[in-house]
């Protein structure tokens, strides 16, 4: 992946040294240098990057560019923060050329010139390793997606797919009517049925298929659908309960239920489900203890009333729950409804909508590799739908290079996960493993997504298109690959809300860690998250007091901070002020009532969500954010902006 990854940046750090930082006399020699260096680094990864797999050498060449390229990158963006210190007065800047009297020009000029030595000396000793260890001779796999005619099928194509109408569901029916059975027998026994599998099995669509039937619904008196995932809060669980239960009666939600307790819930739920049936499907259950705190209120009242849990953990489907169970054990999908499934991936545009015939022998090969798994059909319908000739499909399957016989099934599926996410145009790769900064089971919006990947730069220039329009595509062709799952769609049929898969959102959280790129903490673990991985961008979910300063975020591009049941938060301003390189700023949610007085100071910001926030008031100094383009103060309590807001040069997007 970090070939992928660093070649978008390294086409941003080229343009940057031709426009910004080459205009400062003095240096254009050192620039012209750095940029040539730069140009055949970037043509040099690209060739890794078609390549698929690397040897031990070249792993270790690839990892030294994204280190080094993340050293220009930091560089090269303090030299524009000097620039904005310079121009703009800054406190420092102004202090010292007051008291030591060395003109200010002449100083500035030093030190960008020994910052670009250094540089040109780090891009120098990648190239002597790239030499030494013959990276350079990396051969492309045919048919890679990143050749323009193939870019531009794959846009077409993608777009397309989003309007056809989604068949039935295939292969589910014989488990379906089990499934409805166990939930319609009239037996008044209250009982669980929990339904195993591994990741990506069809655990969750069989349950939603059936869940949603509306003979299944009339035969309850009430009914709730709870995600429960890794991480639960037990007291938001009830409420998600008391909730859903009250509207599938179409009956009004308590009020004050926010603010109670533990016991208040459970007295509530408790009293509510007294003389009534319920079905209760609780999906992807990790924990068994879980079901000792859901039992509580869950009383068997010898109404019928069936509780329903996906896990990918036998153990979890064999406990004993106390009362009757039935475990229903996934079938993963036979040989002919796996090609269905394949095939209304793959060729729904093709003629006659069916596979060629000369394609037959390698795509039932390639097919073989998924052993009935629909999520690895569907992830890796999604990459070969771009592939049109023999030679692209063999190569495909030849690089696959599993062991199945002696791998658990888990680890095929994330090698074919891993083939989809390899398989990601480079400018796509970023924007996927962005995704990984949100909690699990989060929906994220289409619009917020596409700001934060523009604010981050991202999104390839394109003449005459917008970046929004570009960026909507990126989005586009991800949910059609089915690396993101589309939960809601818009009156026109496009995708508007996606979420990860779970097991896709594994893949990227790990190889997000691994390459620096971005990672995830819980609570106060910030400093340790930190430490230990140096990644660009943070995501922290809190749950309590403040958020702690800590010294080694300098490097930041993004913060996104997501409150967990929380009346309020401090950001203190020695934690923003650490963040000067910092790009993207999330607060949406999250109950603070002040921005922080720093946040003016980060002249690279570009994105600044305060949705759903308590704050009351910008800062009148709002203008010095010469680069933000979205500013987002919907539902906050903001009634007036400030003067200053007109002196955003660079904005493009205002929510209000």
């Amino acid at each position: 992946m970090a070939s992928g990854a660093q070649h978008l940046l390294l086409g941003t750090i080229v343009r940057i040294l031709a426009n910004e930082v080459s205009s400062i006399a003095g240096i254009c020699d050192q620039v012209k240098d750095i940029k040539e260096e730069l140009e055949s680094m970037k043509a040099l990864l690209q060739d890794a990057e078609g390549k698929k797999t690397h040897t031990k050498s070249e792993e270790t060449w690839v990892a030294s560019v994204r280190d080094s390229v993340y050293e220009v990158e930091d560089a090269i963006d303090e030299f524009i923060y000097n620039i904005y210190e310079e121009k703009t007065g800054g406190r420092v800047t102004r202090w010292f050329h007051q008291t030591i009297h060395i003109p200010k020009n002449l100083w500035y000029r030093r030190q960008i010139a020994n910052k670009l030595y250094k540089v040109k000396q780090t891009i120098k000793a990648i190239s002597e390793r790239n030499h030494k260890y013959g990276v350079g001779h990396v051969t492309a796999l045919e048919g890679t997606s990143n050749s323009p005619n193939v870019k531009n099928w794959m846009q077409y194509q993608s777009e397309a797919s989003l309007f056809i109408k989604e068949d039935e569901l295939v292969g589910i029916e014989a488990q379906k009517k089990i499934l409805m059975g166990w939930l319609m027998n009239g037996d008044p026994n209250q009982t669980v049925i929990p339904i195993v599998g591994m990741g990506g099995s069809g655990k969750t669509t069989l349950v939603a298929s059936t869940f949603n039937n509306d003979i299944v619904k009339r035969h309850f008196n009430c009914f709730a659908w709870i995600t429960v995932s890794q991480t639960y809060v037990i007291e938001d669980l009830y409420r998600n309960l008391i909730k859903q239960f009250h509207e599938s009666r179409n009956e009004e939600i308590p009020p004050g239920i926010n603010a109670m307790s533990f016991r208040e819930l459970l007295q509530m739920l408790a009293n509510y489900l007294d003389s009534k049936s319920y079905l209760v499907v609780l999906d992807d259950v990790w924990d068994i203890n879980l079901w000792s705190l859901v039992r509580l209120p869950l009383q068997d009242g010898q109404l019928g009333s069936r509780v329903v849990l996906t896990t990918r953990k036998q153990d979890i489907a064999d406990h004993a729950f106390g009362v009757k169970s039935c475990v229903h054990h996934i079938q993963l999908l036979r040989e002919m409804d796996s090609w269905e499934l394949f095939s209304k991936k793959v060729f729904s545009t093709y003629p006659n909508k069916s596979c060629p015939s000369e394609l037959e022998p390698v795509a039932w090969k390639i097919l073989g590799k998924c052993e009935g798994l629909p999520l690895a059909i569907v992830a890796l319908g999604g990459v070969m739908s771009s592939k049109k000739s023999y030679a692209e499909w063999s190569n495909v399957y030849n690089s696959l290079n599993w062991h199945l016989a002696n791998d658990p099934l888990l680890d095929s599926v994330r090698n074919i996960l891993l083939l989809s996410f390899n398989d990601l145009p480079y400018q796509l790769k970023h924007c996927f493993l962005y995704c990984s900064l949100f909690p699990e089971d989060y929906e994220m919006k289409r619009s917020r997504l596409i700001r934060l990947w523009i604010a981050e730069g991202f999104v390839e220039h394109q003449t005459s298109v917008t970046p929004e329009v570009v960026a909507e595509r990126y989005f586009y062709e991800l949910c059609f690959r089915s690396m993101l799952q589309v939960v809601e769609r818009n009156p026109e049929g496009r995708p508007k809300i996606c979420k990860l898969h779970d097991l896709i959102r594994e893949i990227a959280v790990s190889t997000s860690m691994k390459e620096k790129f971005c990672a995830s903490c819980h609570g106060k673990k910030l400093k340790e998250v930190m430490k230990e991985n140096g990644a660009r961008r943070l995501s922290i979910q809190i749950t309590e007091g403040e958020i702690e300063s800590y010294t080694g975020t300098s490097q930041l591009r993004s913060f996104l901070v997501f409150s967990i049941d929380m009346s309020s938060l401090c950001l203190s301003n020695s934690l923003i002020a650490e963040f000067k390189l910092l790009r993207t700023l999330d607060l949406q949610n999250v109950p603070i009532e002040k921005l922080p007085n720093g946040v003016v100071y980060l002249f690279n910001l570009r994105y600044l969500n305060l949705k759903g926030t308590d704050i009351k008031k910008l800062p009148k100094s709002i203008g010095r954010l010469r680069n933000l383009q979205t500013l987002n103060i919907s539902h906050t309590k903001i009634k007036t902006l400030p003067k200053g807001i007109a002196k955003l040069l660079n904005l493009r997007h205002l929510y209000a």
